[in-house]
């Protein structure tokens, strides 16, 4: 798997960390070896918790079987605290709600053979306003480990206010979780801003791929495809699977499962979040959840694909937009594969051996109906399949070699590997928000020209366009002309700005100001040394409420130059 650092040099002071004196070494690196598995609050409640809900929550998780089935994790998540610190500056449940104390319900948990997970912001306060971690760091991790709990789930609602880097944040909460002696998870909930490239394996032990879930399909799909699709990366990637790997997940956000309007709709969730080696959060009402709800999130077969040791997050190998197949290669020398159709037509979904890098006959086990279907000998068609009906098939049979993954995208494609001049054109985004720029021309497909000039290379974009690259921390500069290409509206006002990582950062290297379609291009000259992402955002820039339409703009020439390659840590 490719395991991506980020090469700022106060970060890695933060990571080189000892315990304090008294506590033993946290084998951090190793504590998710498998997706995690639990309960969260929010889908189900938002932030109407308290411990006696709390309590019959961790009661039906042993009740239900979902315990016995590796649901480990019982997690509150905003909401849970009081809205001020008491006299010392520590945290405090809030006080009606949760009368007992934090770690009252937490040895509760425990109590029930759980373990405790909590929710924080990185910021001054959470999404609900509530006290957040920012300047309380260290004393809010201890005031975690006093009280008992074994997983953080940290958002990032008003972080870009904190003036850090996303990467400096998680670092300094990695080094407080090991300085603090007790193994805690650390989950990244930033609303998919590109963690698996600016460090997330590094720092966290998952990181979201997407915003908030809700309990609609299309949003289930959108958030899959955050993982497995083009949605947040270059569709060169296939997805993010390669990022992924035992320790270190993509986490396309928490289940929606018996939210949803149908138990085939339940079920493919399901199916899709167990072959993506998706954190398996649940976040319905366990308390009264039907037969059909409890049969699907406690289903033995399905689950045991989410959890192969091996690690390997599924990926596709097939999608016309209505069908898609997956495919989930697994430790045994079987795989598992999942035929989709999401069309409004019944539909027959057909997977080929060819497709799974598998030759001649082979069996073939339907996961949710726990029945062997045969031997195949060159494929599996999956007949009459009605909307958001899908077939989780096991393929091949144990003891065969592994099934190989395809290669990763390599390095060269998408990061910078080579001394001298690299056009950011020739690269993949290694993130996107909104539509990938065209390389070589501009968004409208015609030849680059800024003020009677033409540019061979370049990336022409629409607003709002949104794009990071993967540096590898060895550039030293950036260089581009900007401006609002010719097909660009009269009236349009355009804005470009290069920053480092992030939005949440607030790191910004160059900012255009307002451009007008006729204005002068603009010179863009800016180090990078010591930046692993570098992104680059045009934006309308009359404010998000303003639109006009066919706003267009071009990076022209954007390069990064490289002279010293031997100062990266990630260089292969």
């Amino acid at each position: 798997m490719i395991r991506l650092i980020c090469n700022s040099l106060c970060i890695f002071t933060v990571l080189a960390v000892t315990p304090m004196s008294g506590h033993a070494q946290v084998d951090y690196d190793h504590l998710a070896p498998t997706p995690p598995m639990g309960w969260n609050s929010w889908n189900a409640f938002h932030k109407d918790i308290d411990e006696v809900k709390i309590r019959a929550i961790a009661d039906a998780m042993v009740k239900s079987g979902m315990r016995e089935a590796g649901y480990r994790y019982l997690v509150l998540d905003d909401a849970w605290m009081a809205d001020r610190r008491d006299e010392e500056g520590r945290l405090q449940g809030d006080p009606d709600r949760f009368p007992s104390g934090m770690k009252a319900l937490g040895d509760y948990i425990h109590g029930r053979g759980l373990q405790y997970g909590l929710y924080e912001c990185r910021a001054t306060k959470t999404c609900q306003g509530l006290p957040g971690l920012l300047g309380h760091e260290r004393q809010d991790i201890d005031t975690f480990a006093a009280w008992g709990v074994d997983y953080l789930k940290i958002d990032s609602c008003f972080a870009e206010l904190n003036g850090r880097l996303s990467s400096q944040d998680y670092a300094l909460l990695k080094r407080c979780i090991i300085a603090s002696g007790r193994p805690m998870v650390l989950s990244i909930s930033d609303f998919g801003q590109g963690a698996w490239a600016w460090g997330g394996a590094e720092l966290a032990h998952l990181w979201r791929t997407s915003g908030d879930i809700y309990p609609f399909m299309q949003s289930v799909y959108n958030h899959a495809d955050s993982s497995a699709g083009d949605l947040m990366i270059h569709p060169a990637f296939n997805g993010l699977w390669q990022f992924a790997g035992p320790g270190h997940w993509n986490d396309p956000d928490m289940l929606e499962v018996g939210n949803l309007k149908t138990a085939a709709e339940d079920k493919v969730h399901f199916s899709l979040w167990c072959i993506l080696a998706a954190p398996l959060m649940a976040g319905n009402d366990l308390r009264n959840m039907t037969d059909t709800t409890r049969a699907i999130l406690t289903a033995k077969e399905v689950i045991q694909v989410n959890q192969d040791p091996r690690g390997v997050q599924g990926y596709k190998v097939f999608d016309d937009g209505d069908h898609e197949v997956y495919n989930k290669p697994l430790c045994d020398g079987t795989t598992a594969v999942l035929l989709l159709n999401k069309g409004k037509t019944v539909a027959d979904v057909q997977v080929t051996w060819d497709q799974l890098g598998l030759r001649g006959a082979q069996p073939v086990r339907d996961l949710w109906a726990r029945k062997d279907l045969g031997t195949f000998a060159t494929g599996f068609t999956a007949t009459n399949l009605q909307r958001h009906e899908h077939r989780l098939l096991k393929v091949g049979t144990p003891g065969a070699p592994l099934v190989r993954t395809p290669p990763p995208l390599p390095p060269e494609r998408y990061t910078v590997t080579r001394k001298g001049t690299t056009y950011l054109s020739d690269l993949c985004c290694i993130w996107k928000n909104g539509p990938i720029p065209l390389s070589d021309r501009t968004a409208h497909n015609t030849p680059i020209v800024l003020s009677g000039t033409v540019f061979k290379k370049g990336l022409g974009c629409t607003a709002a366009s949104k794009v990071m690259y993967q540096l590898n921390g060895v550039a030293g500069r950036f260089q581009s002309t900007v401006g609002l290409d010719e097909d660009a509206p009269d009236d349009a006002t355009g804005r470009f700005r290069v920053w480092h990582e992030d939005h949440f950062g607030r790191a910004v290297l160059f900012d255009s100001g307002p451009m007008h379609k006729g204005d002068a291009p603009q010179a863009v000259d800016v180090s990078v040394a010591h930046v692993n992402c570098l992104l680059l955002t045009f934006e309308n820039a009359q404010g998000r409420r303003s639109k006009v339409q066919g706003l267009t703009g071009v990076w022209a020439d954007a390069r990064v130059i490289a002279t010293n390659l031997a100062n990266s840590a990630n260089h292969k």
